[in-house]
């Protein structure tokens, strides 16, 4: 069965490192320049460009041995990297779990503070400062998003890493703007108009006209 052309790259990655792994074997950089355009419907100069990826990745090792380079992949080794790579997503949600609930605790304070302290409306104005310098914080990660949408295979197997970390990053950040949003309904009382207005001087060009809040990534 032939292999459709048209695979993103990453499909391509995975298919190259599912034919190493499954040969258990190492092989040479002109055995694979030799099977691997077969095996990824990729073409025959950019092998190098594909290997150098998974390498880069940690999902195949090279070494040299005589006057070329040898490549291999075995499949215990890609269960741990499975492995470390869920230890590591793991802790990140606990990190950002605990940023999640130490906003929580700032929004309840201010809240009491609202109740309790004619000056509630200082922290007010400092939590919608916080909230626009968060919201051009996330433009500029959606930005740079957008740099990387339309580059070529190359590029995108480069940049992978450090879009998926921005694409991260910026989704943090939406919900700490979404969990302010929720504390200024609460703090204007239901004056809509005002948190309207609000929200489009912060948001700028990012509002949504639809949703009545800040556009989607």
């Amino acid at each position: 069965m032939s292999v459709p052309k048209n695979l993103p790259p990453l499909a391509k990655q995975s298919l190259i490192l599912t034919y190493i792994q499954n040969s258990f074997t190492a092989h040479t950089l002109k055995e694979l320049e030799k099977a691997l355009p077969s095996v990824a419907s990729i073409n025959g100069m950019h092998v190098k460009d594909y290997l150098q990826a998974l390498t880069d990745e940690g999902k195949i090792h090279v070494e040299k041995i005589g006057s070329g380079n040898w490549y291999w992949s075995f499949l215990s080794e890609e269960k741990k990297i499975r492995t470390d790579e869920l230890a590591k997503l793991t802790l990140e949600k606990r990190k950002t779990d605990d940023a999640v609930q130490e906003l929580h605790q700032r929004v309840d304070q201010a809240n009491g503070k609202q109740r309790d302290d004619a000056g509630a409306e200082d922290d007010r104005a400092d939590l919608v400062a916080e909230q626009a310098r968060l919201t051009e914080e996330l433009q500029t990660f959606k930005a740079e998003l957008h740099r990387y949408r339309d580059g070529d295979p190359a590029e995108l197997l480069l940049k992978k890493k450090q879009t998926q970390a921005l694409q991260q990053k910026a989704e943090l950040w939406t919900d700490n703007v979404a969990i302010l949003e929720q504390w200024l309904a609460h703090a204007l009382a239901g004056d809509w108009d005002k948190l309207d207005a609000i929200k489009r001087s912060c948001y700028g060009d990012e509002y949504d006209e639809e949703g009545q809040g800040l556009k989607e990534l």
